[in-house]
Order: C-alpha cells, then structure tokens, then sequence
C-alpha cells in the first residue's frame, strides 16, 4: 500500500475548518455572569445570574451562595431559562459587607456536567 503524503496533507488541512466550527460551538460553556468572577460590589441588587452555550437540560440545575464561613445565604430559588443562551439564576436577601462565593452546575442534554464558582466581595 502507498501513501500519498500530499494527500493525506490537503485532508487534514480541509478537515480542519470543521473541527475549529464544532469547537465554537462547545456545549454547556459558561459565557458570562452577574456578579462577576473576583467582582468587588458596593450595592449589590441580590441577583445572581450565569449564561452558558448550548444545550443545557433541565435535569439538576444548582446555584448557591455561601459566605466566607461556608454558610448558605442565597434564597433557595435557583431557576434555568433554557434557550441558545440559557440562563441560571437566583437570588439573595440583602447581604452584608464580606466575601461570598457562588457554586454552579448544570448538565448538558448529552450528559456532561458542567460546574465551578464564582467569587465577589460585597464591600460597604
């Protein structure tokens, strides 16, 4: 059998754009948040919010805000609008001056699981 170096080459070289197209197209990617990450806030609103790509599903969303002693504080009222930019979000009561991390995770319809945290201090 021979190989055709030069073919195997233009292969690769048209294969590429596609592989760079489904790359862009990452499921379940965090895009942008409210507050956000390592944000310093004088008046905070008590509204969390966090945009990903792609298809994330509805099964087990999770957001919760803890202070710096571990404790929760956010309401307990975590929604997921699901869309091309879905949307998870939650609330707070007014909270005090202090260093608070958010912790997150969703599950994209193909079953990956996507979370991490967020950190922003509330300063007075």
């Amino acid at each position: 059998m021979k190989f055709n170096f030069h073919k195997i080459v233009l292969s690769l070289v048209m294969l590429s754009p596609l592989m760079a197209i489904h790359q862009l197209h990452a499921e379940g990617v965090l895009l942008a948040g409210q507050p956000q990450d390592n944000a310093v806030i004088n008046n905070f609103d008590g509204k969390i919010s966090l945009s990903f790509s792609g298809n994330v599903s509805e099964r087990t969303p999770s957001l919760l805000v803890v202070d710096s002693k571990g404790t929760r504080v956010d309401n307990k009222d975590v929604t997921l609008e699901i869309g091309p930019r879905s949307k998870l979000m939650a609330t707070t009561p007014k909270l005090s001056a202090g260093a608070y991390v958010i912790r997150y995770r969703v599950v994209t319809e193909d079953g990956l699981i996507v979370s991490g945290i967020r950190r922003f201090t509330i300063k007075n």
